[in-house]
């Protein structure tokens, strides 16, 4: 079971920890980094180790290997272990993160537009009437359907429920200025969230990470 064999039967572990031979360490809760409620360790190594592994994977995965090449220029590669299931789970949750984000959007577009801007608007004022404005603008945080100019917002909460596209979460009072400031950077960010996550980058990430995992597979003596 990991790194050391178990007997069920007792319920103990037939083997010693390998952290703790390796150091010499009393302390037998180091494993876990001191936190055996929060901080679980099924393979019986560094729980510190798996997480570097994992995150390793998923930036692997986002940047096609580019931070993989970083790590062997600063000779700090040995640090990650390829082979393990830390670092691939990293890769695929990586990839299964995008396509939650690619569908998520596209579900979100569809409802505000079946919705309406008109109704959206509607909406939108009936919950927010009460609130003085004093010279200000009411911003919806998240934007309800689109940006001025007409693009639309990935993430489009018009097509949920008032309570949740106006709730007072999702607004705030700002000058114009700041309104289109902050339009003009959720647009920007939104663009390249676009680029860097599509139909065409998510078979593309997956399959190198395919390659990647069976290179890594066929070096591993």
């Amino acid at each position: 079971m990991g790194a050391r064999e178990y007997d069920p039967r007792t319920g103990r572990w037939l083997q010693r920890d390998p952290i703790e031979v390796a150091f010499g360490d009393p302390n037998l809760y180091r494993y876990c980094g001191n936190d055996p409620l929060n901080a679980v360790d099924p393979s019986g190594l560094d729980w510190l180790d798996t997480m570097a592994n994992f995150w390793a994977g998923v930036g692997d995965s986002l940047t096609f290997g580019l931070t993989d090449r970083v790590r062997d220029w600063l000779g700090v590669n040995d640090a990650v272990d390829k082979t393990s299931v830390a670092y691939r789970a990293g890769e695929y949750t990586e990839v299964g993160a995008e396509i939650l984000l690619t569908g998520g959007s596209k579900v979100l577009v569809r409802k505000a537009l079946q919705k309406g801007a008109k109704r959206i608007r509607s909406e939108a004022l009936a919950m927010t009437w009460h609130i003085p404005r004093n010279g200000k603008q009411l911003h919806h945080i998240n934007p309800l359907l689109g940006h001025p100019g007409g693009k639309h917002a990935l993430f489009p909460l018009g097509g949920l429920n008032k309570k949740i596209h106006s709730g007072w979460w999702n607004l705030r009072l700002i000058d114009r200025a700041t309104h289109k400031k902050l339009h003009r950077r959720m647009k920007r960010l939104e663009d390249a969230l676009r680029w860097h996550t599509n139909r065409y980058t998510i078979p593309a990430r997956t399959l190198n990470n395919l390659r990647r995992d069976l290179e890594n597979t066929e070096e591993c003596p």
